[in-house]
Order: structure tokens, then sequence, then C-alpha cells
């Protein structure tokens, strides 16, 4: 099946603000705005007009980010193949029923969309790049300069998919304003359980301790990401979990005053630091520094962990496919409305078996041919497969890892 990936917008759509979607020049911000944020536009009206009134104390005193300006290195030989300025972010999943393209931005997107006010979405873009915290903190400052209230700040990571049950499909939005209504809180973040052999070289690692609520731990602080199983297994919990930071967080608009008065004594108070204690001057301003300092300033107590059951960083073309072949049973799409998560079932199950797995043209090249490729997988799986090519990328016929 033919993406449609890259027709450009031709449609006017409204100037809108109210959920800041962050893109970048570097990495085509322009080309993410038309082909993702705009599109998505009257999906997110819909669905702040069917939930916006569960979340109404909250709209106006809270600035929410959905993060959309990474590069996405492990992702670029497969979005390369939809055109040079595809990125994770804007790469087209799928084309559905109704002609629109479905996009990895579009899921937490929707998870953010009963936050928009009577503005809606709107790109904030970066000309240089500062770091990940670097829009949010810029949206603050302007509201100081303003002379304006701080506002609290919800931050979603544009590639972290959650999953959420039928019938509170807005979980973590609703764990969000537990958070700011409770005058003892600072922050709340979002874990979720991992085996501590997942975690090695892959996820930071929240330390976490038990707060009276089955899913709700307190938080006692960050972890990089281990190098050793030995190193994990010191921060398990009594399940012999360790919990994996997802990158969502939630911030009072008190500590974003903190953060803002240091950051007018020491202009590199969050930038990121590398593992000889440097500060990195590129990325002055970095979200995962911030949640680690407001926590070492407000204690445990002030900082509350969500465990979450499911959850998927899909930044790679392996763990795309495998959210890809969760749509089909409906996961992941509960945020959005019926008809376009039965539009996306539908279309999953029709271009996916189920067994498939992503393959770019690289990865089928290392083999010398197509069927070079589908041989091999006969050889170590003993089962005849059908490899078939989908605008540039292969889809190969069973679990394997050929993506390059």
């Amino acid at each position: 099946m033919k993406l449609n990936a890259i027709t450009s917008i031709s449609a006017a759509s409204p100037s809108f603000k109210g959920v800041y979607v962050t893109t970048s020049t570097k990495n085509h911000g322009d080309y993410v705005d038309n082909e993702a944020i705009k599109p998505f536009n009257s999906t997110a009206q819909k669905i702040a007009a069917q939930y916006g009134k569960e979340f109404e104390d909250i709209i106006h005193n809270t600035n929410t980010f959905v993060l959309g300006a990474g590069s996405g290195s492990r992702f670029m030989n497969l979005a390369h193949k939809q055109g040079d300025e595809v990125n994770k972010i804007s790469f087209a999943i799928m084309q559905l029923k109704s002609g629109k393209n479905l996009h990895m931005l579009d899921l937490p997107m929707a998870m953010a969309s009963p936050l928009i006010d009577e503005r809606g979405l709107t790109r904030v873009n970066a000309e240089v790049a500062r770091g990940s915290f670097a829009e949010v903190v810029k949206v603050a400052q302007d509201l100081r300069n303003e002379g304006k209230p701080q506002k609290n700040v919800i931050v979603m990571c544009g590639d972290n998919l959650f999953d959420a049950p039928k019938n509170n499909p807005f979980e973590l939005l609703h764990f969000a304003q537990d958070i700011i209504n409770n005058p003892s809180k600072q922050m709340g973040l979002i874990g979720v359980e991992r085996e501590p052999d997942e975690v090695v070289n892959k996820f930071g690692v929240l330390k976490v301790s038990p707060s009276g609520d089955d899913d709700i731990m307190q938080l006692g602080g960050f972890v990089e990401k281990p190098k050793t199983i030995e190193k994990a297994r010191e921060y398990e919990t009594p399940a012999g979990k360790c919990i994996a930071n997802t990158g969502m967080f939630i911030l009072k608009a008190e500590a974003m005053e903190w953060l803002l008065d240091e950051l007018e004594n020491d202009k590199t108070f969050l930038a990121k630091v590398d593992k000889d204690g440097n500060k990195d001057k590129k990325e002055i301003y970095d979200f995962a520094k911030a949640c680690e300092l407001v926590q070492s300033k407000y204690g445990d107590a002030k900082c509350d962990v969500k465990i979450v059951d499911t959850w998927e960083d899909a930044g790679e073309p392996e763990a795309l496919y495998r959210t890809i072949d969760e749509f089909k049973k409906g996961h992941f799409l509960t945020c959005l409305p019926d008809d376009m998560q039965e539009d996306i079932k539908r279309t999953a199950a029709k271009i996916y078996d189920g067994t498939s797995l992503l393959a770019s043209s690289e990865a089928v090249e290392r083999f010398g041919t197509a069927e070079n490729l589908t041989n091999k997988i006969n050889e170590l799986t003993g089962i005849r497969t059908k490899l078939s090519q989908v605008d540039g990328t292969f889809v190969a016929s069973n679990n394997l890892d050929l993506s390059a």
C-alpha cells in the first residue's frame, strides 16, 4: 500500500494555540507542522469537545508541551524512505480509510487534546537547538517578563505512547490534575515496570518508595541508564522490577518559578551534564536535569510517580512495529475518537499480519536481494515467507529484527 506521506497540505488551517507542540528548524519543523500538527487540529478539537470539561479546573493555569523536535537517529533510515524531510515524528505509519495519514506524534497530541483552550494546538519552533526543556523555559520566561502568573507544566515526549483503559482513556491527565490540585505536591512523573536486564544501557531508572497507593510511589531520585545488570538490580522494587522513567512529567508553577530564579543566577543551571561532570553548552536546558533538581529541592514526599502497565518508546523501527501490532487490538488508541480507533485497527490488520517486522532497504541490501533475505528467514525459522515492499520499506514475515 502506498503511503501518501509527502503530499503537501493545501487546505488552510486556523492559527491555534493552547497545547504546544515543539519542533525544530534543524529537524524540518515546517514539514512536521504541515504533515502532522495542522492536519490533527480538527481531531484535537473533537477530543476537547468530548473530554475537555473533565479538566476545566486546570486548562487555564497549565501549559502542556508535546516534544516533537528530536532527530530520531535510530529511525532515520526508515523515515528517509518517505522523503529527506521526514523524521520519526512526521513518518506516515499508515494511510487511513479517511484519507489521513497516521503519525507517531498524533497519539501524544491526542492525549494532550482535552487540555486545549479556545486557541487549540500550536507549534513552537526552535531555530537553534538548546535542549529538550528550552521551549518550556522560554514560555515560562515570557510569562514572567509580561508580569503574568506562572503556569503549571505538563510535558509529553512525541515518540512515547501509553495505553489506557477504555473507561478512563485520559488517566494520565487525571494524575496530572491530582498533582496540580494537591498543594503538598510539586512534581509528578510516569514510570513503568521493567525487568532489570531491560533497563541496562537503555532506560533511566527512578528510585521509588511506597506511598500507600498501589500505583503511586514517592520519588527518591534518578539513576542514569545502568551500565550493568548488577547496577540495575541495586534499584529493584520488592517485586524485583526496575521503574523505568518514561519521560512524561508534571511540574507545578511554584517549581517553575524556582527554576527561573536559579537560571537568573546561573544560565547553565539546567544544562545536561556528561559523565565527567562537565556541562554541555549546546544543551543548556535539559528536562531530565530540571526534574532531578526539583526532586532534590522539594524532597521525596512532594514528588509522586504513577506506575503504568503499558508504555512504548516507539522511536525505533522494531518498537514501532510492536506498537502497530498492538493497534490491531485497540491498544494505545483509546485517547482517539471511536471512529478513528476503528479505522486504525482495520488498516493495521490489513497491512500488517502480526508476525511481520519492518526492514529497510539497507537491511535487504545486506543480503543482496529480497529473495536472499527471505531465504535467510527460512533458514532461521523453517518458515517460507513472502517479502513485499511498501513505499521503500520492506515488510518481512516473521518476528525477526532485520531493520537497518
